[in-house]
């Protein structure tokens, strides 16, 4: 029995020894501990935690780019010569309710026809002291009821506008006829139911034949003194001529004839108003028209005044068409000592015009 526990003791010390100096499969070399002490301070890759057997990556935020506009060209309007309205004005004004007056442009012409229906009235003194009537004795002849000639006439007017800056511009205008007429010539009210003219004496129930050739010209240097999207208030200066020419023939007088040749330079200045009322959606706009001017120097006493409407259809590249109507009075009176002239054209008128 005591021989057997040295023996057992020797078993323990010899598995102890073993254990010691006989490394586990699991222990590493001392060289490898060494490379794994050193590489313990370096980072090491953590595996990302797996959820049900599939890997599950953490993604970083994502930050939004920054969004830049594009600026598209507008489409192309083709080639114009000159900025459209919309240049000036803002171009929702007429869809939110705005309205905008037509006007041309820098480097458009605007040109207008008219049609001026009128009726006259005027008389003619020629001589006007004649010496073979004695002092006092009015030498006075109506155009409509001595001479015969239409009371109603229709006449044309043309007008072209040339704007050259955006606040001047030029405009020349025409107006001219010929009336003719004849019959009996009715009672001269002056009490001896005589008068002249020219040499030919004319007496109460004679007959004769009138022809009268008119013509009103006038151009003007024109200042758009206010001027917005809606309004336009313009004053203008230039000169005025005008021709006239009254052939009177009497068979009774021995087929005679006299005729009234006369031309004269005046100047005229006045003002022009127009005013936007309503632009529509589809662009037309209603407006009021309306010009005053005076005439004078060279013995000459006189107006022409407008009151009128306009409508406007927008055409394309700041181009439009109007129509426009209303009343026109033209005065025109000239007095010499030779003689006195005076005629009166009043009545409505309607106008077609194009701004290009």
């Amino acid at each position: 029995m005591l021989r057997s526990i040295p023996a057992t003791l020797l078993v323990c010390l010899v598995l102890l020894a073993s254990t010691i100096f006989a490394g586990p499969s699991w222990a590493a070399p001392p060289d490898e501990s060494l490379d794994i002490l050193l590489k313990s301070n370096q980072g090491a890759s953590v595996s990302s935690p797996t959820l049900r057997g599939k890997a599950r990556h953490r993604t970083a935020p994502q930050i939004a780019a920054p969004q830049v506009a594009i600026l598209y060209p507008p489409p192309p309007m083709g080639i114009t010569k000159v900025k459209p309205m919309a240049a000036l004005c803002p171009p929702a004004a007429a869809a939110f309710g705005g309205c905008i007056l037509p006007a041309p442009m820098p480097g458009q012409w605007e040109f207008g026809a008219q049609a001026f229906f009128a009726n006259l009235r005027g008389k003619i003194a020629w001589p006007r002291y004649p010496i073979w009537l004695g002092w006092g004795w009015d030498n006075e002849l109506s155009l409509s009821d001595q001479l015969q000639l239409p009371a109603h006439l229709v006449a044309p007017d043309l007008s072209v506008r040339y704007q050259f800056r955006p606040n001047w511009s030029v405009r020349y205008a025409a107006l001219f006829f010929q009336l003719s007429g004849g019959g009996w010539m009715n009672d001269l009210g002056n009490g001896i139911g005589t008068a002249y003219f020219g040499n030919i004496p004319l007496t109460w129930g004679q007959q004769i034949q009138t022809t009268w050739q008119h013509g009103y010209q006038r151009i003007v240097l024109m200042y758009d003194a206010l001027k917005s999207c809606k309004s336009s208030v313009s004053i203008f200066a230039g000169w005025a001529h005008t021709d006239d020419k009254i052939t009177v023939g009497c068979q009774s007088c021995g087929w005679w004839s006299a005729v009234f040749s006369k031309g004269g330079d005046s100047a005229i200045a006045g003002l022009e108003l127009q005013q936007c009322l309503r632009t529509a959606p589809n662009g037309g706009t209603l407006s009021t028209d309306c010009k005053a001017s005076a005439i004078f120097i060279d013995d000459v006493e006189g107006w022409d005044v407008e009151l009128g409407g306009r409508y406007s259809i927008p055409l394309n590249c700041g181009r439009s068409g109007y129509m426009k109507g209303g009343y026109r009075v033209i005065s025109y009176n000239k007095t010499q000592a030779d003689f006195f002239f005076e005629n009166t054209l009043e009545g409505g008128f309607v106008e077609m015009g194009l701004i290009f």
